[in-house]
């Protein structure tokens, strides 16, 4: 059974490395924010399945849960979470002779042809628990895709226990046909509506499904994913990056407080589009379409929906650019000065994507230098999030009524390094 690919998780990641690393945290409902007044990233098992805590929603939506239940809520640390990662991580890749970091909670390896797969990723978990109090669920099959499906089953399926090593086309069908099709690897949530709308609810419909026909709708990397649904190696494990490469990127945010003038707007998509060109350029693609959306929610009196889809003459992922576009726009987009509507939802959409590998510039195009994004991402990877940003998106962002927790970090802040009385 040599030769099948594992990936290696943490389970519940940053809300169990903020328990591990703070102990006065541990065995509380905790919930892990991207920021001051964002979405819970990140949830422990008391938080969700105790309190009924929902992960990726707005704080301030489960207000009242977190009142009702006392549930922690700690504003992300990534510094602190880089560091406990490459604890863990390094754990991990001495067990394995040809293995890659994926992110920051998981890993991709291969298992060596000289162990029974199950036992030896067995012994994995059990050392890493040791020794960094980290829980890793462990899962292992013919290729990438099923890999990851291995790992769904060992979190959601009965009787795996964290553990899934599957060397069997036939008892892969029966995970595939309980998985949810959204929970296939590289499966988004607007193509998951396309295929569900289809009649596609599990990952068996579309290892099923026509090749030729899925490309047409979705592009080739779909077509990959239904490959390896079929048990074949087409991704590369020690660099599957480009397999979750989106087709479409989005960002947005609901404000309890609403946005009151044009300056709160433009500030609020000035934000996203922060966010959505920081992502393009994370996979390496470039923009050729953008869509600006502001809305009130459905429960207002006053209805208001208005976006404007702009398609560029030349691809980018220049977050300045983007936002030279905004401004041009931006009075075609909010309502009348004289009659305001409170603006609840803003959404800035990469609606299409282009790899930058594949871009042929003609005699006419200007002159884009990356070298900018480049230094304004490598200070806010190793500084941390929101480091740098662009003045557009305002200083003082609006704040929501739940204040998160900070994270001590001993690793790189002498103030936060403990004292020790003897």
């Amino acid at each position: 059974m040599g030769g099948l690919v594992a990936i290696l998780d943490g389970t519940r990641f940053y809300a169990a490395s903020a328990g591990i690393l703070h102990p006065e945290l541990r065995d509380k409902p905790l919930v892990i924010t991207g920021g001051k007044n964002g979405i819970v990233i990140a949830a422990n098992r008391l938080a969700t399945d105790h309190c009924g805590m929902s992960k990726f929603e707005p704080v301030f939506k489960q207000k009242e849960i977190i009142a009702r239940h006392g549930v922690l809520v700690v504003e992300a640390n990534f510094n602190l979470f880089g560091h406990h990662s490459k604890h863990f991580q390094n754990i991990i890749m001495s067990y394995f002779d040809q293995c890659s970091s994926y992110s920051i909670d998981e890993v991709f390896a291969l298992v060596p042809s000289n162990v029974v797969p199950i036992d030896y990723l067995r012994d994995i978990r059990s050392q890493v628990y040791k020794l960094t109090r980290t829980a890793v669920s462990a899962a292992a099959s013919f290729n990438c895709t099923l890999a990851k499906s291995c790992a769904w089953a060992a979190k959601n399926s009965p009787g795996y226990n964290g553990l899934c090593v599957i060397d069997s086309m036939d008892e892969m069908d029966e995970i595939l046909k309980k998985m949810p099709i959204g929970s296939i690897w590289g499966i988004g949530r607007s193509m998951t509506k396309t295929l569900v709308a289809q009649g596609m609810t599990k990952a068996i419909d579309l290892k099923h499904a026509d090749p030729a026909r899925m490309k047409k709708l979705f592009g080739k990397n779909i077509v990959d994913v239904i490959s390896e649904l079929n048990g074949n190696k087409v991704l590369n494990w020690r660099n599957p990056d480009h397999s979750n490469s989106k087709i479409v990127i989005g960002s947005s945010k609901s404000y309890k407080e609403r946005l009151h003038n044009k300056t709160e707007v433009h500030q609020a998509l000035a934000n996203h589009i922060h966010i959505v060109c920081q992502k393009a350029r994370a996979q390496h693609s470039k923009i050729k379409c953008i869509l600006f959306s502001c809305s009130t929610s459905s429960y207002d009196h006053q209805p208001f929906a208005k976006s404007i889809k702009i398609k560029l003459e030349y691809p980018t992922s220049d977050t300045t650019s983007v936002l030279s576009m905004l401004s041009d726009n931006i009075n075609q987009l909010v309502p009348l000065t004289d009659n305001w509507v409170p603006i609840y939802r803003i959404y800035v959409s990469a609606t299409d994507l282009t790899s930058k590998d594949v871009i042929q510039s003609d005699l006419f195009a200007p002159p884009e230098d990356d070298r900018k994004m480049q230094v304004f991402d490598s200070i806010n990877a190793r500084f941390g999030k929101n480091t740098m940003f662009i003045g557009a998106r305002g200083v003082d962002p609006k704040c929501e009524d739940v204040r998160p927790l900070q994270l001590k970090h001993p690793h790189s802040r002498w103030r936060d390094v403990p004292d020790v009385f003897c």
